[in-house]
């Protein structure tokens, strides 16, 4: 009537399945291959601290520079005191920020340490100064005593 299979045919048809595919029993596995090594991003090279403080500089002078922009019709001394007024005050905001709420003191000298840090790990002496002494500043206004 029907067709009679051979005992344990549906595991010869499984077997074959399996192996049409590539699966392999649990413990029968071929290893993997290793893991090619990743190479550094862009973002660790050492253009990086570069690039991130021309991106502080084009951010701390934007709004000194809009400001001119926007006040040239008034005459260009008043538009360029006016920028410069603008720019200088954006460091002042951030100490008396700092001396409003001590938290964001300790927040800025805690990255103000770690790039420090960094910066004399590259060897890189004057700006590694220059951070420590931005953390110290941030400290001070957070009030906390060295």
């Amino acid at each position: 009537m029907g067709v009679h299979l051979p005992p344990g045919g549906d595991e010869l048809r499984t077997r074959h399945y399996l192996h049409r595919t590539g699966a392999r029993p649990i413990g029968h596995q071929e290893l993997l291959p290793p893991v090619p090594e990743i190479p550094p991003s862009p973002a660790t090279s050492p253009q990086e601290p570069f690039m991130l403080l021309l991106v502080l500089c084009i951010a701390g002078l934007a709004p000194g520079v809009a400001t001119t922009w926007l006040l040239r019709h008034r005459g260009w001394l008043l538009a360029a005191l006016a920028g410069l007024g603008v720019t200088v005050s954006l460091p002042g905001l951030l100490l008396i920020a700092m001396l409003a709420f001590p938290p964001l003191g300790i927040a800025v000298a805690l990255a103000a340490v770690a790039a420090a840090l960094r910066a004399y790990d590259d060897g890189r002496v004057l700006i590694g100064t220059t951070w420590a002494a931005t953390a110290l500043v941030a400290l001070t206004c957070a009030g906390v005593a060295l």
